[in-house]
């Protein structure tokens, strides 16, 4: 199949590009590189031994999208492109919801024009709010406590409406948690611009002396010791036996 990722210099991106280059997919990149680097996609190119093709471009830019999905014959679209971090949504919600929300409209438009009518969405955990019973199942209710949740409510509702209208169309939505890990050769993981949004960046930044410290805010939490918890799916890496 070819492929349209986009966002996919990023951290979830760069990951996903490589399993689908390993897969023997034809894989086209689109990502504005606001929070991601040219790099990531080197080092995939290496681990894959071949390289998708990357366009520095952004999904608002409905043309450009249009014609990458004309050009490189595009069969499905992976969206994984979009700003993440709740605090940053909080000072900036505008930025947002023009960022995710436009941008996925842009997308959709885009695809609907070209008569590509498969995609998979990068949603999040974050469309839940905080939690009415746990775990969380997909039935939990879905009321967002952060301008970045809410735009990802936004666009997940505007597949749902498209879908009802359109049922030709083949939906899937991903709702992460906490993704965490690199990959086993150690060549992409999460390394984000400036300072890091999430716990496990963080933590990987300290261990490896980049920061001094690891500061844990709150005690009063429903815990053993009042502090926060999380919880994280990952994979692990692959334990080399160099005795054999």
């Amino acid at each position: 199949m070819n492929i349209l990722v986009t966002g996919g210099a990023g951290y979830i991106g760069s990951h996903t590009v490589l399993a689908l280059l390993e897969a023997g997919h034809r894989v086209v990149v689109v990502d504005n590189l606001c929070k991601s680097s040219p790099e990531s996609l080197r080092r995939v190119a290496e681990l894959a031994g071949r390289a998708p093709a990357f366009v520095q471009g952004d999904i608002r830019d409905r043309p450009l999208i249009t014609t990458l999905l004309h050009e490189h014959h595009i069969d499905a679209v992976v969206h994984l492109a979009g700003l993440k971090a709740v605090a940053e949504s909080v000072a900036n919600p505008q930025q947002y919801h023009d960022n995710n929300v436009t941008g996925s409209l842009c997308l959709l438009q885009a695809m609907q024009d070209s008569g590509v009518k498969h995609i998979v969405f990068s949603s999040s955990a974050t469309v839940y709010g905080d939690p009415v019973f746990l775990p969380y199942t997909e039935d939990h209710p879905l009321n967002p406590a952060n301008p970045y949740g809410m735009t990802k409510l936004a666009v997940e509702n505007a597949l749902r409406d498209l879908y009802r209208a359109q049922p030709d169309w083949r939906i899937a939505i991903l709702r992460y948690f906490n993704p965490v890990s690199a990959h086993e050769s150690g060549r992409i993981g999460e390394d984000p611009h400036g300072t890091p949004n999430n716990l496990m960046p963080l933590l990987a930044q300290v261990a490896a002396g980049r920061r001094e410290s690891l500061q844990v805010f709150g005690n009063d939490y429903a815990t053993p010791d009042g502090t926060g918890v999380r919880d994280y799916l990952c994979k692990l890496p692959r334990v080399l036996d160099t005795h054999k």
